[in-house]
Parts: structure tokens; sequence; C-alpha cells
């Protein structure tokens, strides 16, 4: 078992690069993002073309040329700039703990949040879709930072899946994962809830996980393709939840609800939250990669399955995660920004 603590790096770091003005001989030093954020020039003097003319370096630094201002009253001071979302998202990431979990099966990535309690937590499992593998999409997802958004009380696990329809399930048993999980961090795990979610082709996995009886809630991302064993499953039992998003895989989630009278459906992602149901479909423009980059499906869906809130969660930071200055993967299926406005 490696043990870590979660420390999220800047997004871009910026680059130097130096220019000169050949009128004046002077040098910039530039800061600048190759990626298009703010550039910041910091103008560095050099020595004047004429030695008895004093630069305007030696004029600024003479002390008999610096008038200093007074300080301004204390009340007149302007009060502390408030936290950004990203700020107060990746300090509650920091304040959480992470394990990072070889296996014989491949790495489990687990979050828990400050102020987790077992007692009343939920054990909640994320499966990825195809074109990526776990490490990548706890990267570029930034699932912690989702994770913390939901400001629900949970166990957060994210184990490997398979990335092609031609790969074989890497987790078959829902129980081996999480006894494996129980073994291997040091501190108590969930007994009361159990909910699986999953984007895409993760529907493979949750699927054969319906088995388990213990499982109570499914949250589906674009999952539903031509898989219907989710509407049997949630008509056993009255207790069980089914929350599924959908962009692309409507015509398949139609014919699902069809036949589960009782969805609550709602158009769009409400940033207030969903409605109390106990079955919810939603239909959204956001984007099928979109679904699990964008921090507003997956949190909004954690917050709709009636786990308990975690102490301190941050319930002012608005839905949806900053704005990435690179493409959260390389390869053809990159997700992309999505336009929540549409």
């Amino acid at each position: 078992m490696v043990q870590v603590r979660v420390n999220q790096a800047p997004e871009c770091a910026p680059t130097n690069f130096l220019g000169a003005d050949e009128q004046s001989g002077e040098t910039w030093i530039v800061q600048y993002s190759t990626l298009g954020q703010t550039v910041l020039a910091v103008l560095v003097l050099v020595g004047s073309a004429r030695a008895d003319v004093p630069s305007l370096t030696d004029i600024v630094l003479s002390a008999h040329n610096v008038e200093r201002l007074p300080e301004p009253p204390k009340q007149m001071m302007p009060p502390p700039p408030a936290a950004s979302p990203e700020d107060v998202l990746a300090e509650r990431v920091r304040a959480g703990r992470y394990w990072r979990i070889e296996t014989v099966r491949g790495p489990v990535h687990v979050w828990i949040p400050q102020n987790y309690d077992p007692a009343t937590a939920a054990t909640v499992v994320f499966v990825h879709g195809y074109w990526t593998e776990v490490d990548d999409a706890w990267a570029d997802y930034r699932l912690p930072m989702q994770f913390a958004l939901s400001g629900i009380n949970a166990m957060f696990i994210a184990p490997g899946a398979p990335s092609a329809r031609w790969e074989p399930l890497v987790w078959p048993s829902l129980t081996e994962l999480l006894r494996t999980v129980k073994d291997s961090v040091d501190v108590e795990v969930p007994t009361k809830r159990l909910v699986a979610a999953g984007h895409s082709g993760a529907y493979r996995t949750l699927a054969v996980w319906l088995g388990n009886q213990n499982l109570d809630s499914v949250v589906l991302l674009d999952a539903v393709y031509q898989e219907y064993s989710f509407m049997p499953w949630v008509k056993q039992n009255k207790d069980r939840r089914l929350v599924n998003i959908v962009y692309e895989t409507g015509r398949f989630s139609d014919y699902m609800h069809r036949q589960l009278p009782s969805t609550k459906r709602v158009e769009g992602l409400p940033r207030e939250g969903f409605p109390e149901a106990r079955i919810l479909y939603a239909k959204t423009y956001a984007g099928h990669w979109e679904l699990v980059t964008d921090g507003v499906a997956l949190p909004l869906a954690l917050r709709a399955i009636g786990v308990p809130r975690v102490e301190g969660a941050p319930v002012d930071v608005p839905l949806g995660l900053p704005l990435r200055c690179d493409p959260p993967v390389a390869n053809p299926f990159a997700p992309r920004i999505a336009d929540l406005e549409r």
C-alpha cells in the first residue's frame, strides 16, 4: 500500500523569454503561458548608452528620489480577497486522505474527505469508461475535486476497468474490490450504503456488480448501451436508487425509462440540485466527455442519492471545476470544455 497526501500543482507553469527594444537597448523579461494565460512583463533596465547620464534604475533606487507615502489607517485597508472556488476545492482535497493501492489487478485509488465519519458514510465506487486508464482518469477528470465538490460523507474508490470493449473486466467482483480496500487502508470502511457510478463503457462492470446484494444506488453517466439490466434491478427493491444522466445514449435510455413509470424526468443539469426521486432521468447537452470532466454531472448526481453531507463540505462553492489551460487527455477522444449554457 502506498499512502500519499493529495497536493494539487498549478495547471500551467509560466515560461520566460528575453526580448529587446531596438531603440532604447532595454531588455525585457517576459513571463508568459504558451496556452494564452495573462502575460506579465517585468522591465529590467540595463546600462544607459551614455555613461555620464544616470540610468532610470539609478534614479529609482536613489534614496533622495524615493517619496515614502504614509501608511493608510487600518480601518481603510481593504479586506483580504476571498478564496477562489479552485483554492477552496484544492484545500478540501489536501485536507482529506488519499491512498493509491497496488494490487494484482492494477492500481486502486481511494480518497476520503476531512471529517469523514464511517458510522454514517457511504462507499462510492467510480468506474471509468473506455479510452483511458484509472491513473489517467483520476488525474484528468480531477476526481478528488469532484468528490469534494459533492460534499457527501463517503469513502470514494476508483478501480481499474476495461479501456476498450474487447478487454476483459478488471474487477468482476465488487466484493473482492471492497475487501482489498478494507485490507489496505488504516481507517474504518463504511458498511451502510454502497453506491456504484460509471461513465460510458463502465456499464459492463456495473451490470455485473448488480448481483451484489449490498449495492443500493447506481449512477450512470451516458452509460446505457442496450444494457437494460439496471431496469429490473431497480424495480426489485423500493430502497434502490437509479440516477441516469445522458447525452448521446437517449435512445436506449428512453426505452429503459418507459418501463420505469415512476421515473422523474429532468431537462439539463440544474445547478440548484435534482428533485427528490428514487429514479432520476436527466438529458443534457453538456457533452459525452464533459459529463466526467466538467465537475457538474457527477457531483450533482452524488448529491441526489440521499447520502449525508460531511461536516465542512464546500456548500457555497458553485458546481463546475475551474477551466483547464491544457487538454485533460492527450488522445483523439480528449474531453473539451463544456458549454453548459447551451
